[in-house]
């Protein structure tokens, strides 16, 4: 079994594709990764504005 984690730094675009990705399938994602999901999602947020963010999350087809 893996102990220890690692660190990798994602791409905007990979995170937004992650995010997405996540958003799309979000009912068989297991709950070991809610954490990893609220952070990518966060961060996103914070970086974007209240219209930017609702187009990004509800005008794509997710």
């Amino acid at each position: 079994m893996i102990e220890k984690g690692f660190s990798y730094t994602f791409s905007v675009e990979e995170a937004k594709d992650i995010a997405l990705f996540m958003r799309k399938f979000e009912n068989s994602i297991p709950d070991s990764l809610n954490n990893f999901t609220e952070t990518i999602e966060s961060h996103l947020y914070s970086s974007m504005s209240i219209d930017e963010a609702e187009e990004f999350f509800h005008g794509k087809n997710i």
